[in-house]
């Protein structure tokens, strides 16, 4: 049995030690005003009585704890605690007015507990009442941590009890979030930074083209959306020429490729004529200029001849047809004789031809006839007349066209101008007249014979290539020839020496032909020109009465 007496400072002290005395039963208590409480044991060993407010404590067989009954009280309360053992072994301590009876290692009392604000071995904390789940010092003594289960008030967010980090509650019992470093369910990612510029934006998901946001390192660009007719592509790449999507205003066609003989150019601009590149199957050529004189014409198409316009440095001429008589052959060439026209066009017939004996760009062309059979062919016309009309050569001399702009004429004869010209491109004179007589000279001769300006004829040795007098025919002989005509007032003819012994007079010792000679005609079988001075007689030019007299170059 162990008695207990003790000055209590409010109820729960009281609770407490009566616990630690360990009795069933405990009296009535009660305080006088000394604030000496007296308290007994319900055991029939124990007696209680009141105690004296001062003096030392007695002690005998039987343990008695007693308080005194009403004593004055002052200012000082005095609380005296004596403790009494079956053993005996009691210490009493008194300290001022406050005396305390502490018992030895060997007395027991109330037994430490969780939350009796003792922190006992096996407790990490013990904060009495303040014990809370959510506090400091948990309901088990223990003190909070993350990972307890518990929620610690105002320090946790969550706790719950693992060390899963990508649940709804983080190791470090805060709630799971976006930026927390710790992937959890429903991210992609988790780098605990707001840079949307790395591998994980600050959404938590996973950096990917087309999510509005430039990774660096990885996409040149980002714009959020799947048009690549914008600057920057749906493939996160920069938009430039030639990666097979047209560009919005920057670029007319983009086909991907660098070919420039396409559609489109590899600077992705359409493909037109006037570029610098020939599209293949729609342009013959592409020079870029709009100069319709060279190779490529302003259409792109390939200059050639027939295309009416003038090829410098190829074409001659090109009047866009193929008439060969027009002054502008089918070959682009501007003829200067029939000659040159018969070179241009081997298979033209005889007929009117438009020439051009000074080229282009001088004298416009007129027409002529061309002879192009007689002789190998490529004669140029200068006169012709019907026997008795005005004698060969006048118009060297003196400016008498006749017809001249019609060389189909019976009567045409081509100006002095013209005629001058002719001679000038020429090597070859042929004396026709289309019929059995006719001679063919050198051009080279053509003046043979002119004397001092005032003088009318001199005789001269000509080379005739070809002659046929009298049905007698030579060739390369030198003919005694009178020539009339090295002043304005002279007629300017050609007469043939057929009289033997004037081949003389130029120095001949005998006369050219084979056979017979030619025996002189009379006067009425050939005509003077009317306009003549020369008294000298007769003209001959031709042999034959009725034919029709020719003067032809070449």
């Amino acid at each position: 049995m162990k008695l207990c007496v003790w000055a209590s400072r409010g109820a729960f002290a009281a609770a407490i030690a009566a616990a630690g005395c360990g009795d069933s039963g405990v009296a009535a208590s009660e305080t006088d005003a000394t604030g000496t409480t007296t308290q007994a044991t319900s055991s029939g060993d124990s007696t209680s009585e009141p105690a004296p407010t001062t003096g030392a404590p007695t002690t005998s067989g039987t343990s008695t704890v007693g308080t005194d009954s009403a004593t004055a009280a002052t200012d000082d309360t005095t609380t005296t605690t004596t403790t009494t053992t079956t053993d005996g072994d009691t210490t009493t301590t008194t300290d001022g007015d406050t005396t305390t009876t502490a018992t030895d290692a060997t007395s027991t009392g109330p037994a430490p507990f969780c939350g009796d604000g003792e922190v006992d071995d096996g407790e990490a904390c013990d904060d009495g009442p303040g014990n809370a789940d959510d506090g400091n010092c948990t309901l088990a003594c223990a003190e909070a941590v993350c990972g307890d289960g518990l929620v610690h008030a105002g320090v946790e967010a969550c706790d719950d009890a693992n060390d899963v980090d990508d649940d709804a509650c983080s190791n470090t019992c805060a709630l799971a979030t976006c930026g927390d470093g710790a992937v959890e369910n429903g991210e992609a990612c988790d780098d605990a930074n707001a840079d949307d510029t790395d591998a994980c934006l600050s959404t938590c998901l996973a950096a990917t083209c087309g999510d509005g946001h430039v990774q660096a390192g990885v996409e040149p660009c980002d714009d959020g959306n799947p048009d690549d007719g914008d600057a920057c592509l749906s493939t996160c790449q920069v938009a430039s020429c030639g990666d097979g999507h047209v560009q919005d205003g920057v670029e007319q066609c983009d086909d991907g490729n660098a070919d420039d003989s396409d559609a489109c150019l590899a600077t992705c601009q359409s493909a037109i004529c006037g570029d610098g590149e020939v599209q293949a199957g729609v342009e013959e050529c592409d020079d870029a200029d709009a100069d319709d004189s060279d190779a490529c014409l302003a259409d792109c198409k390939a200059a050639t001849c027939g295309d009416g316009v003038v090829h410098t440095g190829v074409e001659q001429c090109d009047d866009g047809n193929d008439i060969d008589g027009d002054g502008c052959t089918s070959a682009c060439t501007v003829p200067t004789t029939c000659e040159d026209l018969q070179a241009a066009v081997p298979m033209l017939p005889s007929g009117v031809y438009v020439i051009d004996p000074d080229g282009v760009g001088g004298q416009a062309g007129y027409p002529v006839f061309c002879d192009m059979v007689t002789a190998g062919g490529g004669w140029t016309l200068l006169e012709r007349s019907p026997l008795g009309a005005q004698t060969i050569g006048k118009a060297l001399y003196n400016d008498l066209p006749v017809n001249a702009a019609d060389p189909a004429n019976a009567r045409h004869r081509l100006s002095k101008t013209q005629m001058t010209a002719l001679r000038d491109l020429s090597t070859d004179m042929r004396i026709d007249c289309r019929g059995e007589d006719y001679l063919l000279t050198a051009a080279g001769n053509l003046f043979n014979g002119q004397g001092g300006p005032n003088s009318c004829f001199n005789w001269s040795q000509v080379l005739y290539k070809e002659a046929r007098l009298k049905g007698n025919f030579v060739q390369n002989k030198t003919i005694c020839t009178w020539h009339v005509g090295t002043s304005e007032g002279c007629a300017g003819a050609w007469h043939i020496d057929e009289v033997a012994q004037n081949q003389y007079g130029c120095g001949l010792v005998n006369y050219p032909w084979k056979g017979a000679a030619v025996v002189s005609p009379s006067a009425d079988t050939f005509a003077t020109d009317p306009n003549t001075l020369d008294a000298v007689g007769p003209v001959h030019d031709c042999h034959k009465p009725g034919a029709a007299r020719w003067l032809m170059v070449r």
